[in-house]
């Protein structure tokens, strides 16, 4: 009896190992390889972008169907005229030097190609293997035909064996980081470009042509933050903040930065950007990202790491207003903040001098309200007072600095000027440039933010760039 026990016991053992290994071998088959778009300069036909091909040994997996195929070698030359596709084989060495750059595609003088049997002729793959049933293999790069030859390729998925090893070669960036950071990353070609292999790791649709990266020191020892831009074959881009597992699986992933158009005068145009065009990242891992819609209404969006290395949106409120946007249910987030078009289009513009440490505030002066609202959310009271101008600067060499730059806004302070205070402002990264700790001067409806060393002007909007039309 106990014999028969152990036999059966070794038996459903024995099943166990199978079905195990049938689940690891139906998780490599979803290693999708994905499509690279348009790079031949033809135009693909969109059927082709949802393929399900996976390549595993001897195997060639096509949406649902397998097929045996064998691996060869030829030259490249041989292949194509074989084929009776020659013109795609000078057309592609035309390309050559922009595929291996972008694409890392080479198209050596052999190659490997796969070899089909007949079992392919009753399917959709048939279209896109040549006369003879091939296809050509480049390392990790895959290359079906189109009709006339038109070539279509996909690449080979990487996953975090291989990106681990990309880790350490990514340039390190710093926290607190906002969106004018990332553009300087960009414009001095800071970031590391990665393989376009890495889409499906990633997470990444068939239409991203390039990816670049940089990482910021680990949050802790099971959260790596990794800064990831993304092109699209539409020449936009996309930034994404991802969080990674100390053995570099994905966490979490957030959107943070998304150009898309224009409004106000059409693409191209003077209007406000449409998308994700501001973001801050604190020392903590607080995140604000602001989201403006074609109507200009503006949706702010909070957001924290957690310990377990996932992004949890937090509500955000603002004292700033008394009503808000109403909000469609299937396109905001019920935690978000929906300023309307002139909310949002209601805030100082810089017109004159720069400091770079206010680059990310945003200011919004309502005189007839007395308030002075920061980002939109938090209000700030607001006096106002006129002073004899050598008593308000208390500096001779000042007084005289300021009266000739007030001079070029076609403003005499060399007698009067008029100022505000700031109530209750003192955690604000504006305090250390404001006079006597709290004060600005506002006349002809511009806001003068003066020190020794600068001179800043944010100038009221007008009724035309407060008030969207379309």
């Amino acid at each position: 009896m106990k014999t028969i026990k152990l036999h059966f016991i070794l038996f459903l053992l024995f099943l166990r190992l199978i079905a195990s290994s049938a689940t690891a071998d139906e998780k490599k088959t979803l290693d999708n390889w994905g499509i690279i778009y348009g790079i031949s300069g033809t135009l693909i036909n969109e059927t082709t972008v949802d393929f399900d091909i996976k390549l595993l040994g001897n195997k060639f997996y096509f949406n649902n169907q397998s097929f045996l195929i064998t691996r060869n070698t030829m030259p490249a030359k041989d292949f194509f005229i074989n084929n009776n596709i020659e013109q795609t084989y000078f057309d592609l060495k035309e390309q050559q030097e922009l595929l291996a750059y972008n694409y890392n595609i080479k198209l050596n003088d052999s190659i490997t190609y796969l070899q089909f049997d007949k079992t392919i002729d009753n399917s959709l793959l048939k279209q896109y293997v040549t006369q003879n049933r091939q296809v050509i293999l480049l390392d990790d790069i895959l290359l079906l035909f189109g009709k006339n030859g038109e070539p279509v390729f996909y690449s080979k998925p990487y996953f975090e064996k291989a990106f681990i090893k990309d880790v350490p070669q990514l340039p390190i960036i710093a926290v607190p980081f906002n969106a004018d950071d990332a553009f300087i990353l960009y414009r001095d070609e800071v970031l590391k470009k990665l393989s376009i292999h890495y889409k499906n790791f990633l997470d990444l649709p068939w239409s991203a042509t390039d990816i670049y990266g940089a990482k910021f020191s680990p949050i802790s020892s099971i959260i790596n933050p990794i800064f990831i831009d993304v092109f699209w074959d539409s020449g936009e881009a996309d930034s994404f903040l991802y969080l990674f597992s100390s053995d570099y699986k994905v966490l979490d992933k957030l959107l943070i930065f998304s150009y898309i158009t224009t409004t106000r005068g059409g693409p191209g145009g003077d209007g406000q950007a449409v998308g994700y065009r501001y973001f801050t990242i604190d020392k903590n891992y607080f995140i604000e990202r602001r989201q403006r819609f074609e109507d200009e209404t503006m949706e702010i969006q909070h957001f924290q790491v957690t310990n377990k290395g996932k992004f949890q949106e937090l509500p955000t409120t603002s004292n700033c207003y008394r009503e808000f946007a109403i909000k469609d249910k299937s396109q905001h987030s019920a935690q978000s903040l929906l300023l309307t078009s002139n909310q949002a289009n209601n805030y100082l513009r810089f017109d004159g001098g720069r400091l770079d440490e206010l680059d990310d505030v945003t200011l919004t002066f309502n005189p007839n309200e007395k308030t002075l609202c920061v980002n939109y959310q938090q209000a700030y009271s607001v006096t106002f007072g006129k002073a004899n101008s050598k008593q308000f600067f208390d500096n001779e060499a000042l007084y005289q600095q300021q009266v000739e730059n007030f001079k070029k806004y076609h403003i005499d302070i060399s007698n009067e000027l008029e100022y505000v205070t700031f109530e209750n402002i003192d955690e604000l990264p504006i305090v250390k440039f404001l006079l006597n700790g709290n004060q600005a001067i506002y006349m002809n409806n511009t806001l003068f933010i003066v020190g020794k060393d600068y001179f800043v002007a944010y100038r009221q909007p007008t009724k035309e760039e407060l008030v969207y039309t379309q």
